[in-house]
């Protein structure tokens, strides 16, 4: 008889984390540790709507109380003490300056709770030349040299288009987090943490900076080739913006592709190894394109990685929300509107002991657990809570 679970869901449901972060790289770490069972307080400004215009927010902010404060007031700050005196977790990722005139430092916060882990997430970091600079994925992936190796011709560099830095840096939220509140249950001590937004994406380009220190190797763009496989790029499908990517990386897949396309220039014995079809690269393109150009992008999906051939159809957003393969999977989640309008979203790509899902809930309207917060958590009367109210300290 199998072995009953009976692991409560929800890896960091004793974890209370105060979420001071906003646009998309603190949000998402946020919303994972939230997937996860952690409690997540979002402290939002009453005076800037969380527009669900795009849905991005709505996204980033699932399972999340929200509680509205202005933290520019006196009264404000002091809710966030007392807020932070029984958390376990402050993330923020203001612009230094903000966090030192608002006065809600490390060094002040741990006077409401000596144990707190503390994550700091600014563009740069809290210290350097730089550190004050204001910044955003797609201008953080910019100084870290992500766009200077992206682009079709070498005097035109391209951003990615999702602004890589702010998902690499939400990932590497989470490993910190995680990482030190496993010290902390060892040590009994908190910590703080400076996570630069600008610094995640280095860590994806190890390689050619040893190749550039090495031998003054500079990577340049270079379109959808790759500097040792050939052929590799995204080849025109039938119909409208339909594509394939193919991937050959070894002669036993090069065979095979050959054999499918059936195309006797590609017999030519320059094709024969990685070398030659390198040196004739753009002739091997219009050969596959012309083939690939009168086929359905899944169906020749299919058909060559039943050849061993890796190649993936190039997906657009619906596309993806119809997937039958991640929908068997069961990886979306669904939410409700204020409207009762159901929607579609990417539920949590990390395996593990996720809290159940009947037990998600969408994101909250600004300010909609202010009062259960207030005069729940923090013990307020209701008087003081509607003073709070009237002097628009909170909402």
């Amino acid at each position: 008889m199998p072995a009953v679970d009976t692991v409560p869901s929800g890896a960091l449901r004793n974890l209370r984390v105060i979420d001071l972060t906003r646009v998309w790289a603190g949000p998402l770490g946020t919303r994972t540790l939230g997937d996860f069972g952690a409690e997540v307080i979002k402290v939002s400004d009453p005076r800037i709507p969380l527009s669900r215009v795009g849905k991005v927010n709505d996204k980033l902010n699932r399972n999340k109380l929200n509680i509205a404060i202005r933290l520019d007031k006196r009264e404000g700050r002091n809710i966030l003490l007392d807020l932070v005196s029984i958390g376990d977790v402050v993330i923020e990722n203001f612009r230094p300056r903000v966090v030192r005139n608002l006065d809600i430092t490390y060094e002040k916060l741990i006077e409401a709770n000596p144990n707190l882990l503390m994550c700091s997430m600014p563009g740069f970091g809290l210290d350097g030349p730089y550190s004050e600079y204001p910044a955003f994925g797609s201008t953080a992936e910019a100084m870290a040299g992500i766009n200077s190796m992206i682009g079709y011709v070498p005097d035109r560099p391209l951003q990615t288009g999702l602004s890589y830095a702010d998902p690499i840096s939400g990932l590497n939220l989470v490993n910190v987090i995680l990482a030190f509140a496993r010290r902390r249950s060892v040590t009994g001590k908190g910590s703080f943490i400076d996570l630069a937004l600008a610094d995640s994406p280095l860590g994806t380009l190890g390689e050619f900076f040893v190749a550039n220190s090495a031998t003054g190797y500079m990577q340049h763009p270079n379109g959808n080739l790759h500097s040792q496989y050939s052929p590799h790029g995204v080849f025109k499908c039938f119909g409208e913006d339909k594509w394939i990517a193919i991937s050959i990386t070894s002669h036993f897949q090069w065979e095979r592709l050959k054999d499918e396309i059936n195309d006797i220039r590609l017999d030519n014995a320059d094709y024969s190894n990685i070398s030659g079809r390198k040196t004739h690269e753009q002739a091997i393109i219009r050969i596959i394109e012309e083939w690939t150009s009168g086929k359905d992008a899944a169906e020749l999906m299919g058909r060559l990685q039943a050849q061993g051939i890796p190649a993936a159809k190039v997906s657009n957003n619906l596309d993806v929300l119809e997937d039958s393969h991640l929908n068997e999977r069961e990886y979306f989640a669904y939410f409700k509107t204020p409207e009762e309008k159901v929607e579609k979203y990417d539920g949590q790509a990390i395996p593990g002991n996720q809290k159940e899902r009947s037990k998600w809930f969408s994101m909250r309207n600004l300010g909609e657990d202010s009062s259960s917060i207030v005069m729940g958590y923090l013990g307020y009367s209701k008087d003081k809570y509607i003073s709070l109210l009237e002097q628009e300290v909170i909402s």
